[in-house]
């Protein structure tokens, strides 16, 4: 082998040995990029390197060299659009592209940043063309940075295909398989991050627990599979009222939370009172030709600085979820602060 052919042969084999480290542990896309980036750097130059994805309506992520972000802007655009109309035909020129996320501390190589020249290659994931990367410099790529750059492309198409992997386990890790809701184990993680969230932004914040009332009844009477079917579409029916930002979790049996972020106590009690009347409007086909009606009650705990854990606040709520119960159940009940 001739020392000419080594030098691309060890950029390559760093490459591969960089996107096996931090790059493999990204929690996003856009950190993966970030991390793989920053890898490429190490075997090819250039000035602006950019991943814009077809599957997410055009999410373009980005890192330039210190001091070049003034490099990402209309040019940039122009020039991944010309590119993109060459490699798929189908027009983008009717869809926005979006900066998700944009990066400027890859280290100087000199003093040129530029958009003069550049080179590209297919990320394909699952066999489907996801998106493109490009990367930009002054001088023109030779072949030997073209065949790097579809190697590296290559391997981010493994890294992403395995961040997706990931993000669909932990998300049926993170699921009630009966509902389709958040389960006890994301509801625990999420209370304590909007808890301190709501602190440290002096937002407000409220809890709702409810369960159904009488269920067992309904369980002994129609059996557990309707059982099923009932805290099915109780909590599709449930799901109908709530915001995006909203958390609706099982807690356990017919026991559901709710956080309300950016809500307080007086919103809180209209999102419960829509609540009781969505739920009120339910009716349920049972096996024997007739419906299943169903009621809830709901406790309302509304954050307070005093809380010092989120299991202060699941209390609150929960003892007055018990109180709307000892109050004659299908109603909601909270305790002022």
């Amino acid at each position: 082998m001739r020392p000419d052919e080594a030098q691309p042969i060890a950029g390559v084999l760093s490459l591969i040995r960089e996107l096996t480290g931090p790059a493999t542990r990204a929690e996003n896309i856009g950190d993966l990029f970030a991390s793989s980036f920053r890898a490429l750097d190490h075997a090819i130059d250039f000035d602006v390197a950019a991943a814009v994805m077809i599957e997410q309506h055009l999410d373009l992520y980005v890192v330039t060299r210190e001091g070049a972000a003034s490099l990402v802007g209309p040019p940039l655009i122009e020039s991944i659009r010309r590119t993109l109309e060459t490699m798929i035909p189908v027009s983008f020129a009717a869809t926005d592209v979006i900066v998700k996320a944009e990066r400027s501390d890859l280290p100087r190589h000199g003093d040129g940043d530029s958009l003069a020249n550049s080179t590209h290659a297919i990320i394909s994931v699952e066999n489907r063309s996801s998106g493109v990367l490009l990367v930009y410099r002054a001088e023109p790529f030779d072949e030997q940075e073209q065949q790097i750059v579809e190697i590296f492309a290559a391997q981010v198409s493994l890294l992403i295909g395995q961040l997706n992997a990931r993000e669909q386990i932990q998300g049926l890790a993170d699921t009630d398989d009966l509902t389709g809701i958040a389960n006890k184990r994301y509801f625990r993680r999420q209370l304590p991050m909007e808890m301190e969230r709501a602190r440290v932004y002096s937002l407000p914040l409220s809890l709702l627990m409810f369960d159904i009332d009488n269920f067992k009844g309904i369980n002994d009477n129609f059996g557990h599979t309707i059982g099923d079917v009932v805290l099915s579409e109780l909590c599709g029916a449930v799901r109908e009222t709530l915001r995006p930002p909203d958390l609706f979790a099982r807690f356990g049996g017919d026991e559901f939370a709710i956080i309300l972020p950016h809500t307080d106590l007086g919103g809180a009690c209209a999102v419960a009172d829509r609540i009781l009347q969505q739920v009120q409007m339910l009716a349920i086909p049972a096996d024997d030709e007739g419906t299943i009606r169903c009621s809830i009650s709901l406790g309302i705990a509304e954050f307070r600085s005093a809380d010092t854990t989120s299991a202060d606040v699941i209390r609150r709520a929960d003892e007055q979820l018990y109180e709307a119960k000892r109050a004659g159940k299908n109603r909601y009940s909270f305790a002022a602060s």
